[in-house]
């Protein structure tokens, strides 16, 4: 069962706590188990939630009233607030999540602690959706539990346990939550694995999505110590918008490849794919560049910038896209 010695290794007991509440089974879990802390004295800090309405559903408004009927039993102050989504451009599911995100941000303040309750079967969900999809190794690191975010800090102290041990927790305690309709259509590709892959992979493999978290717990690990070593053996030559094309002709080719990758992600621009590299290296490192040479790319669901390279004075140049 849920164990608050895991919980309190991840949340300072001592700051503000705010809940992302969706009224699903997950975020409902964690709101009330937030609670009977608060009702335990084992948390010091304010308790409080807030409500994304994404005004997609037809029940959007219901699933409000039941979250704050929820927070309003417990005494639990509640912020509600209402975003348009236009999933024109990098889909419904993406533009959603960023415009979920940007609605934290401007609500959280210094020193809180908002908590997602993210599980270990989401992030089996993840790490399958991406390599079906084809992903590098950063892809396959999963949900980070601990990230800054505006002012303060998201957390996600539940990675470790599976669905089920959310749903038995909130079976004994007998509450209720919102079942949203659309999860159930297997038209959404990550629909498809939560509802049909990995519930027939988990009866022949039950503790799978605890397994998969595991190996995702240890990628994220790996990369930071290769990112902390690709700063102690190259942070020099990395530390400005240009890098010498001189100096990447001298690597070895899988080498440059690491070292192009750290370099576009240290300027917090999206990192590039397979192919991309392949033209980064084709355009610069194995041909003559010009003036007129240029690679860019984008990010497919816009959450973070993509970029551009150019040539100049025997550098490539990187800038935001």
């Amino acid at each position: 069962m849920l164990d608050s010695e895991s919980f309190f290794s991840i949340v300072d007991p001592s700051q503000n706590i705010i809940v992302a509440f969706s009224g699903g089974v997950d975020s409902t879990a964690l709101l009330n188990y937030c609670y009977e802390l608060k009702q335990a004295h084992d948390l010091k800090g304010n308790l409080s939630a807030i409500h994304i309405n994404h005004s997609i559903s037809p029940h959007a408004q219901s699933w409000e009233e039941h979250c704050q009927t929820f927070c309003s039993a417990r005494n639990i102050p509640l912020i509600c607030k209402a975003i348009k989504v236009d999933g024109t451009k990098s889909g419904l599911e993406s533009a959603a999540r960023q415009g979920r995100y940007e609605m934290f941000q401007q609500n959280i303040k210094s020193g809180d602690q908002l908590l997602l309750a993210h599980h270990a079967d989401d992030v089996a969900e993840t790490l399958m959706f991406r390599l079906f999809r084809g992903t590098g190794i950063d892809g396959l690191k999963g949900p980070l539990q601990q990230r800054q975010l505006g002012e303060g800090v998201l957390l996600r102290p539940w990675l470790e346990y599976p669905k089920r041990t959310l749903v038995a927790y909130l079976k004994d305690r007998e509450l209720s939550y919102i079942e949203d309709e659309s999860n159930a259509r297997n038209d959404q590709d990550r629909n498809f694995i939560r509802n049909e892959v990995l519930p027939l992979i988990a009866q022949r493999w039950p503790q799978a999505a605890s397994q998969m978290q595991q190996t995702s717990h240890l990628i994220t690990k790996h990369l930071v110590a290769q990112e902390t070593l690709m700063s102690m053996q190259f942070g020099e030559d990395l530390s400005e918008l240009s890098l010498s094309l001189t100096f990447l002709k001298n690597l070895d080719s899988e080498t440059c490849d690491e070292v192009l990758r750290h370099w576009i992600k240290k300027n917090n621009i999206a990192v590039p794919s397979k192919k991309i590299l392949h033209e980064i290296n084709k355009a610069f490192i194995k041909s003559q560049p010009s003036s007129k040479t240029r690679v860019d790319w984008s990010r497919s669901d816009q959450a973070q910038s993509g970029g551009i390279l150019t040539f100049k004075d025997g550098d490539i140049i990187i800038n935001n896209k």
